[in-house]
């Protein structure tokens, strides 16, 4: 069953079991409407991802100062007479300067990776340590007094080096210069994973696209060779549900558009048979949409699209009372129906979730499609 959501494209009905959710099939349908509304030329209107592709290949062409020059000429010509004007048409890059001085200031903002532990254990070690300062503050002055007397130092070793004087003090070192462990690791481990990426360099990009497009994307991911990486993605290659909201929080799809080489596709997805490479080679469909204008006309690459989707789940538990009076909570599949009962009961409640596909363009071969969050 399927529902259709404009002229341009349809997606198959949310209102399905988990079961059909998970199915390629229901991926592949998702896939299809994807490629509807972005790859078909409806009414002659032409492809959206061209347009799309066209639109932000202008821009960055204005931004190096390498527009097209035929408009200035109609301007200047007389009944398209330029005989009588001996000009240099080539355009002066001015634009190119002032891009370079928004996005190197852009770049030039220094941002640290800052984690905070929310975790129980966490909370508890925290509020510990701060009532330990709090309570040796407060009696630093019996401290004092009894040191005086008997010559004991009675304050925190701690606490003393701190140097705290008052309560103001103290929210100053929690604030700026108390870290755990937990949280000094997590920073490290972000920092590592960026400089490998060589994030520095893709958020100079970043910036260049926000600047000259006004939209800059990144994605990340897992690999298992290379672990966590954080990618560069071309606006011009994006793919996504109609929105309203400037930072894209009310997206249901979102995907990007990759030319893989087959080497990369047979790394990344090592399913695929010798006969399903062979035919992914010799697939003519893909000129339809990417190679008759981007130059890619050869059988060593692919296009691939990478899309996540979201829906929702119904999460299903079965309620069983112990002997000892306990209750059990046990996850069922979203069919669970039991007979009434006094032991055991149902109980449910909806979640959102992203499903994750990978899907040769314009070919009916599902790569991938999982649930990746819940």
């Amino acid at each position: 069953m399927r529902i259709q959501t404009n002229n341009y494209s349809s997606f198959p009905d949310q209102v399905v079991p988990e079961s059909v959710k998970n199915s390629e099939d229901y991926g592949l349908q998702v896939g299809r409407a994807i490629e509807g509304e972005w790859f078909r030329n409806y009414r002659g209107l032409g492809y959206r991802y061209a347009t799309n592709f066209q639109n932000y290949h202008r821009l960055r062409l204005y931004a190096r100062g390498e527009q097209p020059i035929q408009k200035y000429k109609d301007e200047l010509a007389i009944d398209g007479d330029l005989s009588y004007l001996n000009l240099d048409w080539q355009p002066v890059p001015v634009i190119a300067k002032f891009v370079d001085i928004v996005v190197n200031g852009i770049s030039s903002r220094n941002y640290y990776v800052n984690a905070f532990a929310q975790d129980p254990t966490s909370v508890k070690e925290r509020t510990d340590y701060a009532n330990k300062l709090n309570k040796d503050l407060k009696a630093r002055d019996l401290f004092q007094s009894i040191e005086a007397e008997t010559g004991i130092n009675m304050r925190d070793a701690q606490a003393e080096s701190l140097g705290l004087e008052n309560d103001n003090d103290l929210k100053l070192h929690l604030q700026l210069d108390y870290k755990q462990s937990i949280e000094i690791a997590q920073e490290e481990l972000i920092s590592n994973v960026l400089e490998f990426n060589k994030y520095d360099n893709v958020n100079k990009r970043l910036n260049y696209d926000l600047c000259v497009l006004g939209i800059a994307a990144v994605k990340t991911s897992w690999d298992k060779m290379r672990g966590v990486r954080v990618q560069y993605v071309d606006p011009a290659n994006l793919v996504y549900s109609y929105t309203e909201d400037p930072n894209f929080e009310d997206l249901y799809y979102v995907g990007e558009v990759k030319n893989v080489a087959l080497s990369e596709l047979k790394t990344e997805f090592p399913k695929l048979t010798k006969e399903e490479l062979e035919q992914i080679q010799k697939y003519h469909g893909n000129s339809e949409y990417l190679r008759a204008w981007n130059g890619r006309n050869d059988d060593q690459t692919c296009q691939v699209l990478y899309f996540e989707y979201k829906t929702f789940l119904d999460q299903v538990f079965k309620i069983k009372k112990t002997k000892n009076g306990l209750e059990k909570a046990i996850q069922k599949s979203g069919d669970f129906n039991p007979p009434k009962s006094d032991t055991f009961k149902k109980v449910s409640r909806s979640i959102e979730v992203i499903y994750s596909g990978a899907k040769i363009l314009g070919h009916p071969l599902m790569l991938d499609w999982k649930c990746v969050r819940t």
